[in-house]
């Protein structure tokens, strides 16, 4: 007894100077206990939102690439950045019209808030001589094939338009380099050799080293025999009979057209 009643007087004594002596409700009948409760959960959820936001975003961004890599598109090379997801290199390579041959770099930096926001920036590493690219800052006029980049829009398709500019050039485009627009229109045989130049550049730049410092950068190498003709013959060399063979099982009879459920003929 003498125990439990020493209890019940430190039990008093704590009470006398409680938090909820201390501090007034709110207006709203919470009681400072459950206010501060609020208080401390607040950023808690604002956090769990921005993390799903993140994650939202991070597999908008996958899905883009997986669209993109099922897309039969030609002589185009993408891959987003190991650093920055908001960030993918390209090279691409021309296989048709004037600019045939040329090996140009760029970068696609998608908008922070992407798949939201506008169209993509696309930048050419590669000084290009055309109509819709800024010869100093590289940037590509998207608005011409893209007046509004709409959610239902694919980085795919934006690929579909690079390639595009170079195959297909429309004398009607908006441009953003008017020396180039001009020679386009009134002396195409100057445009001719102003492209042939920036085409041939761009192969002498091909092996230059990387300009960031990124794993995914696209990089290419010289041809060294020792190391490339084993993979360029075991390429070239047919496949053994015996792995061309088919696989699973078969329902007629080997060496015949006659299914097994149907009884020999006597």
């Amino acid at each position: 007894m003498s125990a439990k009643s020493e209890d019940s007087k430190d039990d008093n004594l704590n009470r006398q100077g409680s938090f909820r002596k201390l501090v007034p409700g709110s207006n709203h009948g919470d009681s400072p206990l459950s206010m501060s409760a609020k208080m401390i959960d607040r950023p808690i959820v604002w956090q769990i939102n921005k993390q799903h936001a993140i994650f939202s975003q991070e597999y908008n961004i996958l899905s883009e690439y997986k669209m993109l890599c099922s897309q039969d598109l030609k002589g185009i090379y993408v891959i987003p950045s190991a650093l920055n997801a908001l960030l993918w290199f390209g090279v691409q390579f021309i296989r048709q019209g004037i600019y045939k041959g040329g090996i140009f770099r760029f970068t696609i930096t998608l908008p922070p808030n992407f798949p939201l926001g506008d169209c993509p920036k696309v930048v050419f590493e590669t000084q290009i001589f055309h109509p819709l690219i800024n010869l100093e800052s590289g940037e590509l006029c998207t608005s011409w094939g893209f007046p509004e980049w709409r959610r239902n829009n694919r980085i795919w398709q934006l690929l579909q338009y690079i390639t595009k500019i170079f195959t297909k050039l429309d004398a009607k485009m908006t441009s953003i380099n008017e020396e180039a627009s001009s020679l386009h229109e009134n002396n195409f045989e100057a445009f001719r050799d102003r492209v042939k130049a920036c085409v041939k550049e761009s192969v002498n730049q091909v092996f230059n080293s990387p300009t960031m410092d990124d794993p995914h950068y696209i990089t290419f190498n010289s041809y060294v025999k020792e190391v490339h003709d084993p993979i360029k013959q075991e390429i070239y060399e047919s496949k053994d009979e015996e792995e061309n063979k088919p696989m699973g099982l078969s329902w007629v009879q080997p060496g015949s057209l006659q299914p097994f459920s149907k009884p020999e003929a006597r």
